[in-house]
């Protein structure tokens, strides 16, 4: 049992190490790491980026039961003139149409209108079921690109006027009648925004800038997601590394990298990354954010819908 000293003056303690006695006098002690001041009118360094938000979404496959196949989009001279017709490769589950648009307009829900239809009238052209199917514009349908100034036809107008437009609708008439007049089949439209690309050759290509479906009275921004065609594929072979992420090899891809939309990344690599770099690992752009998405179907197709 120790001893307990009481009454007069209480003992001074020792003096601290001289390295630390220094320190009481404003000298940092060694250990202490000082960084280098900015000389005086230096420009302050860039701030270090906030690493980019993870959010979570719920995918579900909606289709509008026609692919059109945005590779062979193109236009085509009428009779070897000025004249250009809209032409495209297209995969449909039933029968349906298709109209075309120059400086078309959205109004209301799920219609457009012609701004120039005095000039250019919309013309429809009915399909069949099948796939491998070919659209071209009828002969005399098309667009003089002459009469029109270079600017008008190669960007978006004022009030959302786009150069050319097009809209492919189901026909679900046959069905209905299958399935009992109690459950209306849904309706379904996919309609296609576009300008016009002046080419290398000064001939004039097409742009697809905006996808929009209706289904059922409701509006759809579609928006690619690169990848999750493979990603949600069960058919695909097990071996298939393109539905692992890039990162690591190992865990399937179910995050994606916006604004470019590469879906690359599992969600572990992708908590990782966003503390170490902010460029996409498959275009090197600078990220803005990270999509990670739950897909909700047995199958999303490559192509036509999202």
């Amino acid at each position: 049992m120790g001893n307990i000293a009481s009454g007069g003056a209480s003992p001074r303690p020792p003096p601290p190490p001289a390295h630390l006695d220094a320190y009481r006098h404003g000298a940092p002690p060694p250990y202490y790491h000082s960084y280098p001041r900015l000389p005086p009118g230096a420009a302050a360094p860039p701030p270090v980026p906030v690493p980019a938000q993870v959010e979570r979404h719920r995918a579900v496959a909606v289709s509008v039961g026609v692919i059109v196949k945005g590779d062979t989009l193109r236009l085509v001279p009428d009779d070897g003139g000025r004249v250009l017709l809209l032409a495209f490769s297209f995969d449909a589950d039933a029968p349906g149409s298709i109209t075309v648009y120059f400086f078309a307009q959205e109004d209301g829900e799920c219609a457009l209108k012609a701004t120039k239809e005095k000039m250019l009238q919309p013309v429809t052209v009915p399909f069949k079921e099948g796939r491998g199917q070919e659209f071209k514009q009828p002969c005399g349908s098309g667009i003089d690109v002459s009469l029109f100034e270079e600017s008008e036809l190669t960007s978006v107008g004022e009030g959302g006027v786009f150069p050319i437009a097009f809209k492919v609708e189901m026909d679900v008439s046959g069905n209905q009648e299958s399935e009992g007049a109690h459950e209306a089949e849904e309706s379904k439209s996919l309609v296609k925004y576009a300008i016009f690309v002046k080419k290398d050759n000064a001939e004039y290509g097409v742009q697809v800038v905006q996808q929009i479906l209706w289904v059922d009275g409701i509006r759809y921004v579609l928006q690619e997601i690169y990848g999750i065609g493979n990603t949600a594929n069960k058919n695909a072979r097990e071996d298939d590394t393109g539905k692992l992420c890039v990162v690591c090899l190992s865990e399937p891809r179910d995050t994606a990298v916006l604004p470019c939309r590469h879906m690359c990344l599992c969600r572990e690599c992708a908590q990782t990354l966003r503390y170490q770099t902010n460029k996409c690992p498959m275009c090197r752009q600078p990220v803005e954010g990270l999509r990670e998405i739950e897909v909700d179907n047995e199958e999303i197709p490559q192509q036509g819908s999202q």
